[in-house]
């Protein structure tokens, strides 16, 4: 038996180990909202724990959405929300034993948008502290920095961080010996580590510093020519704001006088002399001190001749690339060199200086291409030199092969042509056996030829000619392809055709039938009788045209036929089926037991087809005929058999299908033979045994069993069922069926001889056998418990066991290790259960030997208790941890028992003797000062009678640094150098760590490695990392090793690129884009594809383009495209390197018309009169022009405007007239225009005053005679009569004798006249006076006397639609104006405008081209447009005094001067841009003139009758016929150019015809 303490200690070890207690419990947790999160909770117990998870005080349940309760403890969470947010329990249950976690809270990360707290603003001394503070709410903890300026303070500037509760977090900022460089805002920029980007950034704050002047900006050295000017910059800081002063050589201040200008932050010297020569002092001043920044002016003579010492050369870049010129020039002073491009402009956004001087272009376009001018140049001199870029631009497809359908024997035509700088070359693969590929121009080659346009023909088209036909377009930059499927169609051909087939019934054919053909051929089959075949039971139809028929019957026997077919053609083949019957018997011979003498007949009947053939065969031989054999149909009939006869007769029936036999046997009774004899037979005891016996003879014989001797005697028969004694030999075995002996339960007395005997009346035959019966082993005794002493020479141990086989015996070493091989220690005789311990020590052999007895039916082992009496020996240390504490505990053996205490280093715990240490009743060290741990040892004293023992227990010690093995683009191998135990307690594992480049705390990626070397997996390409490494036994985990130095993984393929955008044009677009989240290799390696295309073009007939990530801005301009189109745009990242590519990312972008950018140039605006204004612009070139928009109002008291626009389609138009105006108030007037991209910007806001109202008419000439009361009254009376039908006839005539007007209008007096109007179309018949006219000035100032003056044929279109009196249909004009036409009852060919205003509201036309500069019309545009006459005083003339007629009197005495009767002030109208077609008719106003003067003469006769009397003038009459006028509608009107003058001779001509 054990000693009690050593069971005592068993019981105290279980205990602990089966003790259930958490190893890691979950903590707070901060989770990314969506993101998946792990938590995780140990427990160690016995049996391993199971675990639920609470949360908000309900279990999580298997299944539950978003949730994953693993197995070994941890809690996965799907995709966090704000769902996911509370109180978390981890609870652990082994067996009954239940512990449940601290609650734990989840929280979501999250940042605020604003801070806190931010820096304040300060001001401070030079060279004292300040320090700023900011504070923002983050969970977790936030990473701050700061900035001045705008950059990162990273100059040895103290930054401390601080979490000030469970959500803040705090950053302050310590600038010491602040200098001038420190002056300017801070502010904290935050961002959370868990969430990253975007940044939140404080509210700056400003450092002002106070002291002595500092310097921003201090005076540079120059070099000036004489004559020439300098300037000098100096600008400073501090506070207070510094007094500037500069002082020359001489020490003298300089003043602001002369060629001297001096300033707060510079100095100007005109007129540099030599004597200027020298240095000057730049002097800041404030109450703090004085600071001062020297700088030598240097005079040199006047310039000498510009030369250049390097010219740029001629240029031959890609599409993308990057073009540099040089150009260098030396001269007096020095030269400044500038560049320009010949005809064009320099790219704008794309050109750099890498040298002075020199001129580079990046991401050079199709458009950069031309002649770049470099010219050096002084004030006095200047050369020049030039180079050509030109830009070679990868293949373009412009024609692109498409699939092509022909038939055999036809032409078939495949287009390719392409275009790109240098002009590329094209070739086409061909899928033609022997003819790979073709360059344009080439061939004939096997029917094919190319074109030099790339026109590939193929003549004669054969089947071989068919499949994809590949275009390459290739030049210097690049390769460009397309390709197209050429499909031959052709009648079926049958490529395998079936053959005849016989076949046996009941069996399988298959029938092989193959076309080709284009169209694919549908092939059918039909049977002898019509049938087409379909796939059922016994036939199958398969797809390729193969017929297969199943399980064959005779009446399938006939004709077969494949028919191939498609719809250029069929084709046919037959084949013949035959069906066989193997030969079947109807009867078969039978096997007889015969006498001799007996007569016997074997019958053999056969059916098949064909008829099979008879055989008879004996005993494997042809059978000899005996007188006593006849053979009947086929049968055989024996008569008075003999022995001769006796054997194996068998019948063959043979024909093509196969052959059929059946055998039978002739005999005659015989003794038994054993056809299975008995054997020797081994049993596992209790196990079911069978002893087999089996006999045969003509005669059936009978098997019996008995036990027997070893001679064979038979003893007791056995196996009836009905044993006499079960504890007798084979009394509980039966005999089977077939004769065998079997036992259902071996037992020991089985064991032994039996005999078999088999016998019929022709004899007997016996077989004699042993049973073997196995037993397990059985340990009979043993000489347990043993008692030794360290010292004895040995201790023999006994085991005796029983069994059979004969068991073998092993032995165990109380360790449970088998014993030792060493024949010094110990010694086992072979065969025996003796065990010879030599030397016997505690520590080897105090306790439980185990002798292990096995043989093949199983094994059994008892324990020999030794007991060595000797010094203490541990055992084992058991060491448990809390998280307030670790217990040790000592498991010593020895006898006597040991005792034990317990020291730190070589201080003895007793009791409570040690702060933070006790020993519990078990005799366990309980240490509660955890940190003592990392400081001291710890002694587990044990002590007996026999010796004293002290075991060490301490942390591990430091590893060495680990090394680097081996690195993939993902992985890293690391080794170290293991450590050897401290003390007693063995490294039980080491823990992994790696520190990822750039970031701030190191993760774990290992914790439990039992090797010295480990595979760190799961890395990123192209990152470094340091590894460190950290020894863990029993007690915990030592110090982590030194760092490895950081360690770059191997590069591999780059994620693809991120944040594509475009900027589109008409025919470009501008493609953007970021790098991506990881390029996984030197930047210097990383390129990338950008592909594109329209979309509805293949993938295969992109255009590629390449771009370097070392070659800055990540952008292209694709050229040349086409407009209103969709391009797909696909970009993909490459480490070149490696060639190793990225997934592609895309976005497809339309080209569209683009809006103008430019307003409308050259808009002027001038107030026409009291209701109108006139406005003029550029006219506007533009193929996608829409139409002009015109804006014009006015503001009201209120301060609001009102605002109204007009529309001009007629995109040549160049001016309008605004009407319908306010007189004398102000407007403002404006215009953009629009095309098909957009609106182009406003043009200037022109602000002006209508004219006022003027109600002021002529004033009427006197005369200088009295005249009596009566004679007046008659006058008058007449006058009035007279002038009324004058004005009537007038304003008539003049409407119809409207003419042209030539010249200039700017260098021209506008003269009144009336015009004539030319009908140069017209909508009706011959003769008629309908229609549209061609207007270019009408007289606008008639009114008809009454309603019948109205046309009512039809209306005159001056813009709108016009009625056509041949087919009573509306047409369509240009966009004008409608409005109502008069015709003259007089003379109807005059046409009249019903709108008329005369006086201010109805001026003359003005000018179509203003005068350049908004100031050149010196007057208003209504006296720059009055009418003199040729002796009109020239309003520059001295003498030309204030007393004169005012610009609208002087427009009614020029008429009057010239006739009574002539209308006044025709006003242009163009809207419909007539002009082109006004004609004056000279021949109709010839007439007219001698019909004016036969009038003008009975006129005269009739006045000479009267009394003189002086008449109004035609003024006054006609200010009384027109001054109650009314405003009309707003009319716009563009005017065409043209000259409008009418000298006064034909003025008075005209008036004369009147």
């Amino acid at each position: 038996m054990l000693p009690l303490h050593h069971v005592a200690l068993i019981a105290l070890q279980c205990a602990f180990a089966s003790a259930l207690q958490f190893t890691q419990e979950p903590t707070n947790h901060v989770a990314v909202e969506t993101q998946p999160t792990w938590w995780h909770c140990v427990a160690r117990g016995n049996p391993i724990p199971s675990y639920t998870w609470y949360f908000n005080d309900q279990p999580i349940r298997t299944g539950q959405a978003n949730y994953n309760v693993m197995s070994n403890g941890t809690l996965h969470i799907y995709s966090v929300n704000a769902n996911s947010v509370g109180t978390y329990q981890c609870q652990a249950q082994a067996a009954a034993e239940i512990i449940t976690s601290s609650p734990v809270r989840l929280k979501l990360a999250e940042i605020s948008r604003i801070f806190s707290t931010s820096p304040s603003s300060q001001s401070s001394n030079l060279g004292s502290s300040v320090i700023f503070e900011c504070a923002i709410s983050s969970s977790p903890t936030a990473l701050i920095t700061w900035q001045l300026n705008g950059n990162d303070v990273n100059n040895g500037r103290t930054v401390t961080m601080a979490t000030g509760d469970s959500t803040t977090t705090r950053s302050t900022l310590t600038l010491s010996s602040l200098q001038h460089d420190d002056r300017g805002q801070y502010r904290c920029l935050a961002v959370n580590p868990l969430l990253g980007p975007p940044v939140v950034y404080s509210e700056p704050a400003t450092l002002t510093l106070i002291g002595r002047p500092g310097f921003i900006t201090t005076p540079s050295p120059t070099t000036a020519i004489i004559g020439s000017t300098v300037s000098f910059q100096c600008e400073t800081t501090g506070s207070p704001v510094a007094r500037i002063e500069w002082i020359n050589s001489n020490n003298q201040i300089i003043r602001t006088s002369g060629r001297f200008t001096a300033t707060q932050t510079g100095l100007t010297i005109s007129e540099v002399r030599q004597s200027d020569a020298g240095y000057y002092t730049c002097q800041a001043t404030n109450e703090w001190g004085e600071n001062t920044a020297v700088a030598l002016l240097t005079v040199t003579d006047p310039s000498q001749q510009v030369f250049l010492t390097r010219t740029p050369t001629d240029q031959s870049v890609a599409v993308g690339a990057r073009a540099t010129f040089s150009c260098e020039a030396t001269g007096n002073p020095a030269p400044r060199i500038t560049w320009n491009k010949v005809g064009g402009s320099l790219p704008v956004g794309r050109i750099e200086e890498p040298a002075v001087g020199w001129l580079r272009i990046t991401n050079v376009q199709p458009s950069d291409a031309g002649i770049y001018r470099c010219t050096a140049s002084t004030q006095l001199d200047s050369t020049t030199a030039q180079a050509q870029l030109i830009v070679l631009e990868g293949p373009l497809l412009s024609v692109t092969p498409e699939d092509t359908v022909v038939e055999e024997g036809r032409v078939a035509v495949l287009q390719c042509q392409a275009g790109g700088s240098p002009s590329p070359a094209i070739t086409w693969m061909t899928p033609v056996p022997g003819l790979s590929s073709i360059e344009a121009p080439g061939g004939p080659f096997s029917s094919v030829v190319v074109t030099g346009d790339g026109t590939l023909t193929v003549s004669n088209v054969e089947v071989h000619h068919a499949g994809t036909y590949t275009c390459t377009a290739s030049n210097s930059v690049g390769t460009s392809s397309a390709e197209a499927y050429l499909d031959v169609q052709r009648a079926p051909v049958l490529t395998a055709t079936p053959s005849d087939k016989t076949v046996v019934e009941g069996g399988s054919v298959f029938f092989r039938c193959r076309a080709e053909g284009n169209p694919a051929a549908q092939i059918s089959w039909r049977r002898f009788d019509g049938t087409e075949l379909m796939s059922d039971a016994k036939h199958s139809v398969y797809g390729n045209g193969d017929l297969m028929i199943s399980n064959i019957e005779k009446q399938q026997e006939g004709q077969y036929t494949c028919t191939a077919r498609n719809v250029l053609g069929e084709v046919s083949q037959s084949v013949n089926l035959r069906v066989l019957i193997p030969p079947q018997f109807v009867s078969f011979p039978l096997d007889q037991v015969i006498e001799l003498g007996d007569t016997v007949q074997l019958e053999c009947v056969v059916t098949g087809d064909p008829q099979p053939d008879i055989e008879w065969v004996k005993d494997g031989e042809q059978i000899v005929l005996e007188s006593n054999i006849v053979f009947v149909a086929g049968s055989i009939l024996i008569q008075g058999v003999t022995k001769v006869n006796l054997g194996a007769y068998t019948c063959i029936a043979t024909n093509e299908a196969g052959n059929n036999q059946m055998t039978a046997m002739l005999l005659t009774p015989d003794v038994p033979t054993f056809t299975l004899a008995p054997v020797n037979t081994t049993a596992n005891v209790t196990h079911t045994v069978t002893i087999p016996c089996r006999a045969n003879a003509r005669e059936a014989p009978s098997i019996r069993w008995y036990t027997a001797t070893s001679e064979g005697s038979q003893l007791r028969e056995i196996g009836l069922g009905k044993p006499t004694s079960l504890a007798s030999q084979g009394a509980t075995t039966f005999i089977s069926v077939e004769g065998d002996l079997e036992f259902t339960e071996v037992r020991q007395i089985d064991e032994g001889w039996y005999l078999c005997v088999a016998d019929n009346s022709i004899g007997r035959v016996t077989g004699n056998v042993f049973l073997t019966v196995n037993l397990p082993p059985i340990i009979s005794n043993t000489n347990s418990p043993l008692v030794g002493k360290e010292g004895d020479a040995y201790l023999l141990l006994e085991c005796n066991v029983l069994g059979k086989p004969k068991p073998q015996i092993t032995w165990l070493l109380p360790s449970g290790d088998p014993i030792s091989t060493d024949p010094t220690k110990y010694n086992m005789q072979p065969g025996s259960g003796f065990l010879v311990v030599y030397s016997p020590n505690v520590e080897e052999h105090d306790g439980d030997f185990t002798c292990v007895a096995s043989n093949l039916l199983g094994t059994v082992e008892v324990a020999v208790t030794v007991t060595i009496r000797g010094p203490p020996v541990l055992r084992n240390i058991l060491i448990t941890h809390t998280d307030t504490s670790v217990t040790i505990l000592c498991l010593m053996k020895g006898s006597p028992a040991p005792t034990i205490t317990w020291l730190q280093d070589s201080f003895q715990i007793v009791g409570n003797s040690l702060s933070g240490h006790s020993i519990n009743g078990e005799g366990a060290l309980v240490i509660t000062d955890l940190e003592a741990l990392q400081s001291y040892a710890y002694y587990c004293r044990a002590s007996n009678i026999e010796g004293t023992l002290s075991s060490r227990i301490q942390l591990p010690g430091t590893p060495s640094a680990p090394r680097i093995t081996a690195k993939t683009s993902t992985s890293i191998d690391i080794a170290w150098t293991g450590l050897q135990p401290v003390g007693h307690l063995n490294i039980t594992s080491y823990r992994l760590q790696y520190l990822k480049f750039g970031e701030a705390s190191y993760i774990d990626v290992a914790t439990a490695i039992k090797a010295t070397s480990y595979r760190v997996t799961d890395l990123q390409p192209y990152t470094g990392y340091t590894f460190r490494i950290q020894a863990v036994n029993d007690l915990g985990p030592g110090e982590y090793s030194l760092p490895t130095q950081v360690t770059l993984t191997a590069e591999s393929d780059p994620l693809e690129p991120e944040d594509i955008t475009v900027e589109t044009f008409e025919t470009e677009i501008h493609v953007t884009w970021s790098p991506p989240a990881a390029l996984n290799g030197h930047p210097d390696n990383i390129a990338y594809e950008i592909a594109y295309g329209a979309v509805d073009r293949p993938i295969g007939q992109a255009t590629l383009l390449y771009k370097r990530q070392n070659d800055p801005p990540l952008s292209v301009q694709l050229s040349n495209l086409v407009v209103e189109t969709t391009y797909s745009i696909r970009i993909r990242a490459v480490n070149t390197a490696l060639n190793k590519w990225s997934r592609y990312t895309g976005i497809n972008a339309t080209t569209q018309y683009q809006a103008p950018t430019r307003a409308i140039q050259d808009v002027y605006a001038v107030a026409n009169s009291s209701d109108s204004i006139y406005i003029t612009w550029q006219a506007i070139q533009d193929r996608t022009f829409q139409a002009y928009h015109i804006s014009y109002g006015t503001q009201y008291p209120n301060a609001s405007y009102m605002y109204a626009t007009i529309n001009i389609t007629d995109m040549t138009a160049d001016s309008a007239l605004i009407g319908d105006l306010l007189g004398g108030t102000d407007y403002v007037v404006w215009m953009t225009y629009s095309n098909k991209g957009g609106v182009a910007p406003n043009s200037t806001v022109i602000s002006l005053t209508t004219k006022p109202v003027s109600t002021i008419l002529p004033k009427a000439q006197s005369s200088d005679l009295p005249l009596p009361l009566g004679i007046i009254i008659a006058i008058a009376v007449g006058c009035f009569a007279f002038i009324l039908l004058l004005v009537i006839i007038i304003l008539v005539i003049r409407q119809r004798h409207s003419g042209s007007m030539g010249g200039r209008f700017w260098h021209t007096r506008l003269n009144p006249d009336a015009l004539w109007i030319h009908k140069s179309s017209s909508g009706g018949s011959t003769g008629q006076r309908t229609g549209t006219y061609d207007v270019a000035m009408v007289n606008q100032n008639y009114q008809p006397h009454d309603d019948t003056a109205m046309s009512t044929a039809s209306d005159y279109d001056l813009g709108g639609d016009y009625e056509d009196a041949s087919t009573s249909t509306k047409k369509k004009k240009k966009k004008g104006l409608r409005d109502v036409i008069f015709k003259s009852r007089d003379n109807p060919d005059v046409v009249l405008v019903s709108k008329a205003v005369i006086g201010d509201h109805s001026p003359p036309p003005v000018a179509l081209n203003p005068p350049t500069s908004s100031e050149a019309p010196q007057r208003s545009l209504a006296e720059m447009l009055v009418p003199y006459p040729d002796d009109a005083p020239n309003e520059k003339d001295p003498s030309h005094t204030d007393n004169e007629k005012d610009p609208s009197q002087a427009d009614i005495s020029v008429i009057s001067s010239v006739s009574t009767d002539f209308p006044v002030f025709p006003n242009a109208d163009d809207t419909l841009k007539l002009a082109n077609e006004l004609q004056v008719d000279s021949k109709q106003m010839r007439k007219m003139a001698r019909k004016a003067e036969r009038d003008q003469k009975r006129k005269m006769r009739h006045e000479a009758g009267q009394k003189s009397k002086k008449k109004p003038s035609f003024s006054d009459r006609l200010g009384k016929k027109f001054s109650g006028k009314s405003r009309k509608k707003p009319v716009l009107t563009s005017y065409a150019q043209g000259d409008f003058m009418l000298s006064t001779n034909r003025q008075r001509e005209n008036a004369a015809m009147f």
